[in-house]
């Protein structure tokens, strides 16, 4: 193990993350994990680590890392403008060295909203239940904080430069439509507002790695929509008391005890995740 960096600022919001920790939600505990894990994968295959290595996960830019040992990594996801020394800009979705006593930057968004900084080997950091995923509420892994000191494995590295071909690097809108398995609480819903759901464009408002809340017509219900709780998971849609949609995100609660209109499919979470503030969602029935 070798100290890679020390962060001089923390940015918006960065933690690490590996695939997570399912087989506990029986427990209490979210899965947590990457928010895009097709990101996420794609990155630690560039690098040639194994599926499972440790990964910074970095919302919206901000953050400024001071390299201490020169080595191997890749930056996947968003383009979240990333330069050396202030002045090179870095190439996504492409392995490249960093030189003892570089600083890497990352700016505002232009393209998505988050990104993976993956060292070839993997951070190290302390596992809980088999994961070094961070899960905050709980109080488990790490979150990046002013000077912390980030490790990573003692691997070595050559100058040989690995990437992603084009055709296998996704494009990041702002204006998504994502694929919706229907809920078993579909007749709680009025059936026009089924209908509104499913023919409505709605905005991203707020919201964080637990959950994404979206603005948009008011659905209503027959009667209520409290229901007794029960499991959710990554892209559930929850609708509140006030006929607005929650969809259930990475650090998603294992229960809850809304009424809910479907499940986004796994394969299009990572559209979602990668809104920004204002984006807009289309939903659509999967066939």
């Amino acid at each position: 193990m070798k100290a890679l960096f020390k962060v001089i600022k923390e940015g918006v919001y960065a933690s690490y993350q590996d695939l997570g920790r399912p087989g506990y939600r029986k427990f209490g505990m979210p899965v947590a994990g990457p928010m895009d894990k097709y990101a996420f994968q794609m990155g630690n295959k560039i690098v040639s680590n194994s599926p499972n290595s440790l990964a910074l996960e970095l919302f919206l830019g901000g953050l400024s890392l001071e390299v201490l040992d020169t080595h191997k990594l890749v930056i996947s996801g968003a383009n979240l403008e990333a330069t050396l020394d202030g002045r090179n800009p870095v190439e996504l979705w492409t392995s490249f060295l960093v030189i003892k006593g570089q600083i890497l930057s990352f700016n505002s968004p232009s393209k998505g909203s988050i990104a993976y900084i993956i060292p070839q080997g993997g951070f190290c950091a302390d596992e809980v239940m088999n994961s070094s995923s961070a899960y905050p509420r709980a109080d488990i892994g790490y979150v990046l904080k002013p000077n912390m000191i980030l490790y990573g494995r003692d691997t070595s590295y050559t100058n040989k430069r690995s990437r992603l071909i084009p055709s296998l690097i996704p494009t990041y809108e702002n204006d998504v439509t994502v694929n919706v398995w229907g809920s078993p609480h579909l007749a709680l819903f009025e059936t026009s507002s089924i209908d509104t759901f499913f023919n409505s464009i709605y905005t991203y408002k707020a919201g964080n790695r637990m959950g994404y809340y979206l603005d948009g017509p008011e659905l209503k219900f027959v009667s209520k929509g409290d229901i007794l709780s029960e499991a959710t998971q990554f892209g559930t849609i929850q609708i509140t008391n006030n006929g607005q949609p929650v969809v259930l995100m990475a650090d998603a609660h294992t229960v809850g005890g809304y009424a809910t209109m479907g499940k986004i499919v796994d394969e299009d979470l990572w559209k979602i995740s990668q809104l920004r503030s204002g984006g807009k969602i289309r939903f659509q029935w999967r066939e």
